[in-house]
């Protein structure tokens, strides 16, 4: 039979009960995903936000005025049947999946159930997913946290993401950034405000990143925002 762990995506954007909703709309948005798990510094699942949620909330409220909780949720060694049947009984289109210590590990759609069941392969891409191709939003490979490979980066907004060096589906941190080179290189400077589990990574030199610009860069000529290969849309 079909396990959650097969159908699951594995690469997670989480956000934390602080964060304001307009902060997290627009990053749900960019992403082109539908909800998202909410989760402690140690990555324990809390609750879970979707864009309906918060859609109807003020922009200026933090997450955890909205969020579901408990989160549903479920082990990645359940059958993709009882995934469905959670979800129906429910009437709920996503299920956090967690570990024996409720740390998130995946997420799980109506969608992912479906074609699990009907022997379809999982539709995740490799890599953090970007929008639509007519978006124009398109990511580098994953590169090491280092001032070497900032560089190479074009100045300008965009989005970042950090993964662990080890495992790039390892997700543990995404933001919007007005310039996307400045803040890494902020971050290589310890001026970075991010939770402590990711501050201690920075710390031990086990980070790595995506980038992507908004729309093309200022330079002369044009030209693709980062890099010039487009990803699938994810089904998060």
């Amino acid at each position: 039979m079909t396990t959650v762990a097969e159908i699951m995506n594995k690469e997670v954007y989480a956000v934390r009960t602080d964060e304001l909703v307009g902060e997290v709309l627009g990053m749900i948005l960019t992403l082109g995903i539908t909800a998202a798990p909410v989760v402690d510094e140690e990555g324990v699942a809390l609750g879970l936000v979707s864009l309906r949620n918060l859609a109807r909330a003020s922009r200026e409220d933090s997450v955890d005025k909205h969020m579901t909780t408990p989160p549903a949720t479920i082990s990645p060694s359940a059958e993709a049947e009882q995934a469905g049947r959670e979800m129906g009984q429910l009437a709920y289109h996503h299920l956090v999946v967690v570990d024996a210590s409720d740390k998130v590990v995946g997420f799980v759609s109506s969608l992912d159930v479906i074609r699990g069941l009907v022997g379809l392969p999982a539709a995740h891409p490799p890599a953090f997913p970007n929008q639509e191709p007519e978006s124009g939003l398109s990511w580098s490979p994953n590169l090491p946290l280092d001032a070497e490979h900032i560089a190479k980066l074009r100045g300008g907004p965009g989005m970042l993401v950090l993964t662990h060096a080890g495992n790039p589906d390892e997700v543990l941190w995404a933001e919007a950034n007005a310039d996307v080179p400045a803040r890494l290189r902020s971050l290589l400077e310890g001026d970075h405000g991010l939770p402590e589990q990711v501050r201690t990574r920075l710390e031990q030199g086990s980070l790595a990143f995506r980038a992507a610009a908004f729309g093309p860069s200022g330079d002369e000529g044009g030209g693709p925002s980062v890099i010039d290969v487009l990803l699938p849309r994810r089904s998060q």
